[in-house]
Formats: structure tokens, C-alpha cells, sequence
């Protein structure tokens, strides 16, 4: 009887035991900035630890070829719309071939700004969220080439813990368990709750879950607790 009791008991220690993992402070969202075209660097309206705000632009390349080209294509499709409209008040004195041509005529200037206007956006970069930028690889007057390494990184204010534990524990660990911070102020641990966990392994054959809603510096590390839920 004292058996099957102590295999009760330490079933239930295993079952409710808690998860030892470990975490690192990373940045809710992280961006390696780049633009889609080559050019020279005209100018780049902000610098490492800056903050900046969605939708700021940070880097422009000289655009001055694309703004005339734009401006070109914009005042050809006003004289062929003005000839278009004219000419339809007039449909009885010009064939309906006439008219045919010079709406296809039409719709090519049409198209050609929507090219230029998508050439002109491919000449700067535009922060996707408000945050911090993190580094900075070129300079006024350098070419950019559209290469892989990234102009400008930029992360985000919020942060997140990555935490890592051990993957026989697959099952056991869910979204909505809670992480303990392993503090030396044992009144006063921070806990947060984990909302994701990833079902992969990881290149050190752990399992990682993401957490948030800690004030620490970005790449500061450590270790807890993942306290199982029911």
C-alpha cells in the first residue's frame, strides 16, 4: 500500500512539476531595411539609436531622374485626356477607330505613371513600425546596390523573452503557462504569461516559446521556471 502510494506521489510531482528554461530578451519585431533598386544615397534622415516612427521615411536615394519622369508621363496623360474629351464631344466627325486608338493611347499614359509612381517608391525606405534603429551600413553620397546586407536595421520598442527548454517536455508546455523569472528578489519574481510556443525543434534540439511584457534591455539572458498549467 505505502508502494502504490509513493508511485501516486511521485507520478503527480512528474505530471505538475515545473519546466526549467531558459530566455533571452530579443525584440518583439526586428527589420533589415534595404531598397529594391540601385542608386546613390542622397540622403538618410536618421542614425544608430535613433527612434523613429511607422511610416517615417529613413533613406532616400537621388530621385530626380524618376520625379522628371513621373512629371513627364503626368502631363502627357493631360494632353490625351483633354484630346480624348474633346474628340468625344465630336464623336460624329471622328471614326469610332479614331477614338478606339486614342482611348488605348489613353490607357498606356495611365499605366506608364503607375510605373514611374512605382519606380520613384522603390527610391527610399520607409519604417513598417515605430522603434529604434539598431544599425547602419552606408552613407550620404555611397552607391546602394541592393545587395543582401541591410542598409539600416530597425527593432521595436516591445520586447519579447525566447525561452528554451527541453523538448521531452512537447506536450507538457502550452500557450498560457506562465514563466518565472529566476530573480534574487524572491518577493518580488516577474512572471509572464508564454502565447506561443513553436513545434520545432531549434539548432540545439530544444523547444523555444515566446513570452512578453518584461522591461529589460534587449540581449540580456538568463533562466526560470515554466510553471504548468492544468
Amino acid at each position: 500500500m505505502k508502494k502504490i502510494q509513493l508511485i501516486i506521489i511521485l507520478l503527480t510531482n512528474i505530471l505538475f512539476a515545473d519546466v526549467y528554461a531558459t530566455y533571452e530578451v530579443k525584440a518583439l519585431n526586428e527589420a533589415s531595411l534595404n531598397v529594391s533598386t540601385s542608386g546613390i544615397v542622397s540622403k538618410i534622415n536618421t542614425d544608430i539609436g535613433n527612434q523613429v516612427k511607422k511610416g517615417e521615411v529613413l533613406l532616400s536615394l537621388n530621385d530626380l531622374e524618376e520625379k522628371a519622369n513621373l512629371e513627364i508621363s503626368k502631363n502627357e496623360y493631360k494632353f490625351l485626356l483633354t484630346q480624348y474629351e474633346r474628340y468625344k464631344k465630336s464623336a460624329e466627325v471622328f471614326d469610332k477607330n479614331s477614338l478606339d486608338k486614342l482611348e488605348s493611347e489613353l490607357k498606356s499614359a495611365k499605366d506608364l505613371i503607375t510605373l514611374n509612381e512605382a519606380k520613384l517608391s522603390k527610391m527610399k525606405i520607409i519604417a513598417p513600425f515605430s522603434g529604434v534603429i539598431s544599425e547602419k551600413n552606408i552613407e550620404v553620397g555611397d552607391m546602394s546596390n541592393n545587395n543582401e546586407k541591410a542598409l539600416l536595421k530597425l527593432v521595436s520598442n516591445e520586447k519579447k523573452l525566447l525561452l528554451a527548454f527541453d523538448s521531452k517536455f512537447a506536450q507538457d508546455v502550452k500557450a498560457g503557462d506562465m514563466f518565472c523569472l529566476n530573480s534574487n528578489k524572491e518577493d518580488n519574481k516577474t512572471c509572464v504569461e508564454i502565447y506561443k510556443v513553436y513545434p520545432a525543434l531549434n539548432n540545439e534540439k530544444k523547444l523555444n516559446a515566446e513570452a512578453y511584457g518584461v522591461d529589460l534591455k534587449i540581449g540580456n539572458f538568463g533562466d526560470g521556471l515554466i510553471i504548468k498549467g492544468n
